[in-house]
């Protein structure tokens, strides 16, 4: 089979340049377009499928990039591509199954699909090249704008604030770090003690690192479910590759800074999570806690030079995008069925619904990191770099495991098992999860079980 077109630098433009593309097509001609627009969006993910495909038949080498746009796949950056493919192709199914219910269904769909088009190109642009930053850089902005827009007229309930709070922290973590890149000349080799700061305070605010989180967990609880997914799961990492490419090995005198920020990720917002009587609220605070993690890894990579802690930090970034989307769109399947997110008011739906509750179940033990999915292998990985470590360090990041197996099971008691809420019992029965409904989870569900079982699928791509 001739994969050569399947993983070239014109199929790269197109998966990118075709979310992004019929996006502003919905927002401008949707009511002209009518049913063929909605057509149109729900067949634009095969673009970044086939491609995605044939990247991996190719065992991951990509052709030359074609002269339209230039993408080309660095080792990270192709990484967290296929993951966002998959968590992209989810969240507009999600979208595509929410229209009999949103107000302007055209402009919702446009807007979710140049969210997810501008999240592709960051992670398709080159960030060992000036042009290739810039980029990366501009198709971020370019996502983050259907964020706000989206939570602020879609969003549930608190949308208004939490959309103003989003965007002034994103807005302030973007120009930070575009600062830093400025004065670094968009180059890595550029980067000293000042521009590490920047670059980590920036572009750490962007992925909620401690203390510059608090408008994240507020944003993905009042954020439509396909926002959330996209962000949470896979545009967030942005900031984290940035962070890799340019900081790790000259963070100088923020190494230490990092550490502690981390570990605050890792240990406190674990803490908080203990708290959560939301289930929409505990998965949103479980994302922003399972960066430390990750940010420990990049740390440890710094400390000691060597490669495995970024390289785990890389697995966890995949693992964590696809398990964090899939509980996303679980927790969404809940509320659609039982009518709320409050745990205290949930209960008994394993007998309604058990294939929701073995998909719940399964991402849940996803996210804690159990063998078999992506996200251990991630996390052993980060233990594994931090075996010459000081012990209170591998104690606190270990500690992550513990404390995230205590929420995500005492949540999953009280969703799916004991007695049904007597008001729940007396609405209609929703039935279990149709087929159309579950075809996004399983298949987060199944890229992470692939990753779990098959970790080299992402490993070799980090290691160029």
């Amino acid at each position: 089979m001739d994969t050569s077109f399947l993983a070239s630098g014109a199929l790269l433009d197109l998966a990118v340049g075709a979310p992004l593309v019929l996006g502003v097509l919905l927002l401008l001609l949707g009511r002209h377009l009518g049913l063929s627009g909605l057509v149109l969006a729900g067949n634009v993910a095969a673009l970044p499928a086939l491609f995605q495909l044939g990247f991996l038949l190719t065992e991951g080498r990509l052709g030359a990039a074609s002269p339209v746009g230039g993408f080309l796949l660095e080792p990270l950056g192709a990484a967290l591509f296929g993951m966002s493919v998959v968590v992209g192709a989810a969240a507009l199914h999600k979208a595509l199954r929410q229209l009999r219910d949103v107000r302007l269904p055209h402009a919702y769909l446009g807007l979710v699909l140049i969210l997810w088009g501008g999240t592709l190109g960051a992670f398709a642009s080159p960030l060992s090249t000036r042009a290739g930053v810039i980029a990366a850089y501009a198709l971020h902005e370019v996502a983050l704008i259907p964020t706000f827009v989206l939570t602020l007229h879609w969003g549930g309930e608190g949308r208004r604030a939490a959309a103003m709070q989003m965007a002034i922290y994103l807005t302030l973590g973007a120009m930070v770090g575009l600062a830093g890149l400025l004065l670094c000349d968009f180059s890595p080799s550029g980067v000293g003690a000042t521009q590490a700061g920047l670059l980590l305070l920036g572009f750490g605010t962007l992925v909620s690192l401690f203390p510059f989180h608090s408008w994240a967990a507020p944003g993905y609880s009042a954020a439509p479910t396909p926002v959330s997914m996209i962000h949470a799961g896979a545009l967030k990492k942005f900031g984290l590759a940035v962070i890799a490419a340019f900081c790790v090995g000259r963070l100088g005198p923020w190494a230490d800074v990092l550490l502690w920020l981390a570990l605050g990720n890792t240990v406190l917002l674990g803490v908080v999570c203990l708290a959560q009587r939301d289930l929409k609220q505990l998965v949103s605070w479980s994302s922003v806690a399972h960066m430390g993690p990750i940010f420990l890894g990049l740390w440890v990579a710094d400390a000691t030079g060597k490669a495995d802690g970024l390289e785990a930090a890389g697995l966890l970034m995949v693992a964590h995008g696809l398990s964090a989307a899939a509980l996303f769109a679980l927790a969404h399947e809940v509320r659609t069925k039982a009518g709320t997110y409050r745990l205290d008011e949930l209960g008994g739906l394993a007998a309604r619904a058990p294939v929701l509750a073995a998909c719940f179940i399964a991402a849940s033990m996803a996210s804690i990191g159990l063998p078999g999915f992506g996200n251990f292998w991630g996390e052993f990985g980060v233990f594994l770099a931090l075996r010459d470590q000081s012990l209170w360090v591998q104690a606190a990041a270990a500690s992550t495991v513990v404390v995230s197996a205590v929420y995500m099971l005492r949540a999953t008691a009280a969703v799916f098992h004991g007695p049904l809420n007597p008001e729940l019992a007396a609405r209609r029965d929703e039935g279990d999860l149709g087929w159309a409904d579950r075809l996004g989870p399983l298949a987060l569900l199944a890229a992470s079980l692939a990753v779990g079982c098959l970790p080299f699928l992402v490993t070799r791509l980090l290691r160029p």
